[in-house]
């Protein structure tokens, strides 16, 4: 495991630079706040790194600070973010800022980030609130003329793209002392284990 990189800057562009380690030079990809704060080619930098190992395909992701590489984990750790979405959240918004949205439950912001539509914001929002154990707000339904579901989990999943039926039988499973939360969380987890059987995502 590559964690840290402490190198001279010999290449660098909005996306990624090489470091000189002694002798070495590793390609590294970077967020765009991350790459604006790099320094000069020829000065040193220092940089906390993930090595993504995904068949044929070994990349490192560095970052300024410890933070933000675990962020990074908790962003690819939510289904349907890779590494491209991830790294495009963070270079958008400092982690700061991120914790914020995700506290205040301002979701709609998310999508300011390149290739998060609203379904991708929505789950962040109720992820990451759990990942990182905030008492945020769950999206609802905004549609008008639409019938709302009573039950704010199966409001949720039905945010996310999840038929009614679909919501309801995930709900039904769940354990009644949970919190909102944790049950969307729950629900979530299920209905992601269940795509090849009898809950499936339509």
């Amino acid at each position: 495991m590559i964690s840290e990189l402490r190198g001279i800057i010999v290449n660098k562009s909005g996306e990624s630079c090489v470091l000189d380690v002694h002798g070495i030079g590793f390609q590294v990809a970077l967020t765009a706040r991350t790459a604006l704060g790099l320094g000069r080619i020829g000065e040193t930098a220092h940089l906390y790194t993930v090595l993504l190992v995904r068949e044929e395909d070994w990349r490192l992701i560095g970052f300024s600070e410890p933070s933000e590489r675990a962020a990074f984990s908790d962003l690819l750790a939510v289904n349907g973010v890779g590494v491209k979405a991830a790294l495009a959240i963070l270079g958008k918004f400092e982690l700061t800022e991120l914790e914020q949205i995700v506290s205040q439950g301002q979701w709609k912001s998310l999508q300011e980030a390149p290739g998060v539509g609203a379904k991708l914001a929505q789950r962040l929002q109720i992820e990451l609130a759990s990942r990182w154990k905030v008492d945020a707000p769950v999206p609802h339904r905004s549609v008008e003329n639409e019938p709302v579901a009573m039950d704010p989990v199966v409001e949720g999943l039905m945010v996310l793209g999840y038929s009614s039926e679909e919501a309801w039988a995930a709900v039904r499973l769940l354990a009644k002392d949970l919190s909102d939360e944790e049950r969307l969380r729950a629900a979530l987890q299920q209905l992601d284990r269940s795509q090849a059987g009898g809950l499936t995502h339509g």
